[in-house]
């Protein structure tokens, strides 16, 4: 009996259909009943010493987790090595992500199917920001760990300045900038108060010029409603600020006035050291940086009088937030123990091991029902806060959206363009970069 166009073409997508359910089944099918985990290979750029800790925490507690088995790697090469191992089928069983890698493994990682963690379960369990990692499907990583931004201080430079306290809002600096920058006669800057307006040597740059944006209200990306990112640098109003006043204009010109000499907030240079070592050798003020930088700088200089809080907001927006990094453990198309995989990503981010994890580093608590006695380690209170208002955005390219950010920041320095038009070229740019980065979703 000869069949028709029609039945052809419906017996031809039922195939696919198999295909695909057959696929699905085979990488996590069962995974909600299974119990060995297997031999299950961890790639990742986190200290190795700190995760195998954790790893030692998991498997006195669950000897299953025997066969799992951590490799460091490289920053500066992970992803290309990450890459080339997956097409050359030696690739890692599970390996760690963060928002600004999604971009390039989004179409080499399986899916975690709502089935296997729901997604009333993932938003219950994780901060916010996680949700950077959701798909209609099911979710791309379990979030692993969270490295907030912070405001570091130096409590004796502000103190001599008449000030107990770090700024609370941004407004603030207009005010302590000028009473903390110390200019020669020439007008060359001795003592910085706060290292903003400049690019090449303020660390962290796009970090503190994003968590401006977004606390303006601009998310930078947005998912549109086929799931596709597109840029809103600019395109967003926020009901706080006037009809005539962009939000994220505005916040490009705040960051900005920092580097003019003709204003009286006038604080830093591109002459100036970078912002870490000049704040490590006590010329700066205040520093932004990340809680994993805590270390650091007491190790750099042990005698700093040091003082951490929250990153300053935005007076009257009701919105508490700032930049965060987040890490979590992705599994790969590649493995060949899919479920092993999936069984050792819940277990590593579950309750008791992001306890563990928290206890052996200054990073805080990724999960919501983590509960840290913070009592004698003011450091630890003010990182585990700002966990829980940590944003972030999906970067198409960090290297590539670097250059976005420098050319934006750098051409109202110069003069070459108003803070309007550098919004205008750095979204034009960035659309163009999301085009070219496209971020699939299944």
């Amino acid at each position: 009996m000869k069949m028709t166009t029609f039945q052809l073409a419906s017996l031809a997508i039922f195939a696919v259909l198999l295909l695909v359910g057959i696929g699905i089944f085979s990488t996590f099918g069962g995974v909600t009943n299974a119990s060995k985990v297997g031999k299950v290979i961890v790639w990742g750029t986190m200290d190795g010493s700190i995760v195998e800790q954790t790893l030692s925490d998991v498997r006195l507690k669950d000897k299953t987790m025997e066969d799992v088995t951590y490799i460091e790697k490289n920053t500066k090469t992970y992803v290309p090595d990450l890459i080339n191992a997956m097409a050359t089928g030696n690739g890692p069983d599970l390996f760690m992500i963060s928002q600004d890698q999604i971009t390039s493994f989004t179409d080499k990682i399986g899916v975690i199917p709502y089935g296997a963690v729901s997604q009333l379960t993932y938003t219950d369990s994780y901060i916010d920001e996680a949700q950077l990692f959701l798909t209609p499907d099911g979710s791309l990583a379990l979030p692993f760990a969270i490295d907030p931004m912070v405001l570091y201080w130096n409590r004796a430079t502000l103190a001599s300045a008449g000030y107990s306290k770090p700024p609370e809002f941004w407004n603030d600096f207009f005010e302590m900038s000028p009473k903390l920058t110390q200019l020669d006669a020439s007008s060359n800057i001795k003592k910085s108060a706060v290292a903003l307006g400049g690019w090449s040597n303020v660390l962290y740059a796009k970090h503190i010029v994003a968590t401006l944006f977004m606390q303006a209200g601009d998310p930078i990306v947005l998912r549109n409603e086929a799931g596709k990112p597109m840029s809103t640098l600019g395109a967003v109003q926020n009901t706080n600020t006037s009809a005539n006043e962009n939000p994220t204009t505005s916040a490009l010109q705040f960051y900005t006035e920092f580097a003019n000499p003709t204003k009286t907030t006038y604080s830093w240079n591109r002459s100036l050291p970078l912002s870490q070592d000049a704040f490590v050798a006590g010329d700066l003020a205040l520093y932004f940086g990340f809680a994993s930088d805590y270390p650091t700088l007491k190790d750099r200089n042990p005698n700093l009088h040091l003082g951490i809080s929250q990153m300053p907001q935005i007076q009257n927006t009701g919105v508490t937030l700032a930049f965060g990094q987040i890490t979590g453990f992705a599994i790969p198309r590649t493995t060949k123990n899919a479920s092993g995989a999936l069984l050792a990503a819940q277990k590593l981010t579950s309750k008791s091991a992001i306890s563990s994890l928290v206890s052996f580093s200054n990073l805080p608590s990724v999960r919501r029902d983590v509960t840290v006695d913070t009592s004698k380690d003011a450091a630890k209170s003010v990182f585990a806060k700002a966990a829980l208002t940590s944003r972030g955005w999906l970067d198409p390219d960090p290297l590539k959206s670097d250059i976005i950010f420098q050319d934006m920041i750098e051409s109202v320095i110069s003069g070459k363009a108003q803070p309007s038009a550098a919004v205008f070229n750095a979204n034009q740019a960035l659309q163009t970069l999301l085009k070219t980065n496209v971020i699939q979703t299944r």
